[in-house]
């Protein structure tokens, strides 16, 4: 994160390192997007499940170490669907920012998905500069 960016994100209250919430249910989806977020100065949690990230939010609000955004994939296996998560966390927090992550994602579904509460659209597969860009975006960093 260069300086503009940190100080953006410091007048925006967020910590001067921001939070991101990966929630997806494949561990080597999981580390390559950690990895993209640390090369680019932001600090990564993972979580496996939609119930894993509702609790991994509200135990980052409690602490008041809130996350700047959710990497949310729309397809997880069993429990509540990346949906249903991204709902739950809303109702947690209604400034959180969710940028909806899935393979079955068109480029042109954005405002479907600001119509369901998500803040931005990332399409798998994604590369770092689409991720680092999505970010910029939707914590309108760098302005």
């Amino acid at each position: 994160m260069n300086d503009t960016e940190t100080l953006a994100a410091q007048a925006n209250g967020l910590p001067a390192t921001p939070r991101i919430l990966i929630v997806d249910d494949e561990s080597a989806m999981q580390r390559l997007a950690a990895a993209m977020l640390i090369k680019l100065g932001l600090d990564p949690t993972s979580a496996s499940s939609g119930e894993e990230a509702v609790e991994l939010y509200r135990k980052a609000l409690a602490e008041d170490r809130p996350y700047a955004a959710v990497v949310m994939d729309l397809a997880l296996p069993g429990g509540i669907s990346g949906l249903e998560a991204t709902l739950a966390i809303k109702q947690l927090d209604g400034r959180a920012k969710v940028i909806v992550s899935s393979s079955y994602l068109e480029q042109n579904a954005r405002n479907a998905a600001l119509e369901h509460g998500f803040s931005g659209i990332l399409p798998k597969p994604y590369t770092a500069d689409c991720l680092a860009s999505e970010l910029r975006r939707v914590l309108k960093l760098g302005e």
